[in-house]
């Protein structure tokens, strides 16, 4: 029965059979889409050649209104900073691992190429909304601060620190509310939290696989707290069901619960998915033994949240993907992935779990499952500053003051999604200089749209391209004086300038205070991440350029 039940995506595929109504967009709207987001397309020398968008949903939950979002601007802002970064990945980087000789594909290699990645979306997406909120005028500003991040721990025995990502804390919008964000900005700007994982899949779009693609959210909802960068385990369905304490309901009751609320009777129709890892082993073993299937894949449970559930969407037996019980994954994916689903009629219930148990080599996998809640002393520090020690468990509810207010999320496929067959990845046409995207929009409305997106590269798609590569693929292997001069003449040059200092942000982050619209470079830090391999001899020669060249970004450590 075991066997039966388990499915890997990568070879059972969904389908989706729901609504999908083309509406095509017309030369006017074409031309004006370009009008409206005239300075993201001459950035990176891109015009629209085509769009369609397809509606998949478009009931409204009735608990929620689009709030600011009204503006087409700032929405479709929120496509582009998921699609571009996409596209970018795909043109440089996806599938980069095959060009490495085998002898020479060690793990080292590939978090050094997932490391690329994850610095080319983040660079695109950080610009992208910059670029955005600069053009707002006046009674539209907007000002954005990041307040969930994927990736930022160093993980426990596996890695030096924390890849290039929006650090939270990071900020996006004009210079004169940025500077005095915390001391009283004006009230006619809006403050908005967001969410990404600059890519969710990282590894597989180093390797060329499956389901790769970027994430983002932006909400009017302020967080109430924050979720520490370590795993939750998660219980998430495509319908609303109510809250329960897993410290005390056993898996059946969960999956009684859940069922229930799907409108399924027979669990013989339902289905929960989960990541490939050996601490999955016994929840899976349990679950399949009550006659629920178990689809799985290798990486990735950021995705499968959002389309949860969605009318239409089959496993190849025919049955719904309804839900997660018991799934095991990072803290960032949860949320990232757990707003949409609630926006669309969902719910999504998590409990923080110890990462550094869960990461052990030595210990079985069904003593992985039982060891999930034995906290290191760090961990529980951790548990006790998110204010999480009385209530085990949260909802979104418990994060965000209103998850109901006006908001967009978005998701831009690098490769093809395999869980929602109809988001193919980027499609590079080098003849002719168009780049194809897809990226799924769920906004607070709990409307479902796929965004297809054709552009023209203007000055040609290797000059686009070069626009997209971050300042530190100019900079790699050079030596202290030419690092100096690069800099130098990144700092002369306005364009340059700008995205030299979303780089910096992206890069030094964990190196980095912000105050008062200035930056504090830890040198201490710096020292220390080199120390740890996360950064090189010329990480330091570049950190050094670049306070030495832009004092005005900079406060004094005193």
């Amino acid at each position: 029965m075991t066997s039966v039940l388990r499915s890997d995506i990568a070879e059972a595929r969904l389908t989706y059979e729901g609504r999908y109504e083309a509406r095509e967009m017309s030369n006017e709207k074409v031309s004006t889409f370009n009008l409206r987001h005239q300075e993201v397309m001459d950035f990176y020398g891109l015009q629209l050649a085509k769009g369609t968008v397809f509606i998949i949903e478009d009931r409204v939950n009735g608990l929620s209104n689009l709030g600011v979002f009204r503006s087409k601007q700032l929405r479709q802002g929120v496509i582009l900073a998921a699609a571009l970064p996409a596209a970018a990945v795909a043109m440089d980087g996806f599938d980069s691992l095959k060009d490495v000789p085998k002898e020479e594909q060690t793990k080292a290699m590939v978090n050094r190429l997932k490391r690329l990645n994850d610095r080319t979306a983040a660079q695109v997406m950080g610009e992208v909304l910059q670029i955005t909120t600069e053009t707002f005028e006046l009674g539209d500003e907007v000002i954005i601060e990041s307040a969930i991040t994927e990736g930022v721990r160093v993980k426990p025995g596996l890695e030096a620190g924390g890849n290039p990502t929006i650090p939270v804390g990071a900020l996006f919008g004009k210079e004169e509310h940025c500077s005095r964000y915390g001391r009283g900005v004006s009230k006619e700007v809006t403050r908005l939290s967001m969410g990404s994982d600059v890519i969710d899949g990282t590894g597989k779009s180093v390797k060329g696989f499956h389901s790769s693609l970027t994430a983002l959210f932006i909400t009017e909802s302020d967080f109430k707290r924050h979720l520490p960068d370590i795993y939750v385990e998660r219980w998430m369905a495509g319908a609303m069901f109510p809250e329960f304490n897993p410290r005390n309901t056993d898996l059946q009751e969960e999956t009684r619960i859940i069922s229930e609320a799907c409108g399924i009777k027979d669990l013989s129709e339902m289905t929960a998915y989960f990541l490939d890892r050996p601490r999955h082993n016994l929840p899976m073993d349990q679950l399949n033994s009550m006659g629920v299937a178990t689809p799985y894949d290798k990486d990735g449970d950021l995705f499968p949240a959002v389309v949860m559930g969605l009318d239409g969407l089959r496993c190849p037996d025919g049955r719904g993907f309804h839900s997660m019980i018991g799934e095991i994954g990072g803290s960032a994916e949860w949320t990232v992935g757990a707003l949409p689903l609630v926006w669309r009629g969902g719910q999504s219930l998590g409990m923080l779990t110890s990462q550094s148990s869960l990461t052990r080599k030595d210990l079985s996998p069904e003593e992985l499952w039982n060891e999930r809640f034995h906290y290191t002393e760090e961990e529980l520090i951790l548990l006790q500053d998110a204010r999480f020690e009385q209530k085990p468990f949260f909802t979104v509810c418990d994060l965000m003051d209103e998850p109901f207010a006006g908001g967009v999320s978005a998701f831009g496929a690098i490769s093809d999604n395999y869980f929602f067959p109809h988001l193919h990845g980027v499609k590079v046409d080098r003849e002719r200089d168009l780049i194809t995207t897809n990226t799924l929009m769920v906004n607070s409305l709990g409307n479902i749209e796929h965004w297809r997106l054709t552009f023209k590269c203007v000055e040609g798609m290797e000059t686009t391209s070069k626009k997209m590569q971050s300042p530190k693929s100019g900079l790699r292997g050079l030596d202290e004086a030419d690092i100096n001069k690069q800099i130098k003449a990144m700092v002369d040059d306005q364009l340059k300038r700008f995205r030299l200092k979303q780089f910096f942000v992206n890069e030094y982050y964990p190196a980095i205070i912000h105050t008062d619209g200035k930056m504090v470079v830890l040198d201490n830090t710096v020292e220390s991440l080199i120390a740890r391999g996360a950064l090189s001899e010329y990480d330091r020669a570049i950190v050094k350029a670049v306070v030495s060249e832009v004092p005005e970004w900079f406060a004094s450590p005193a």
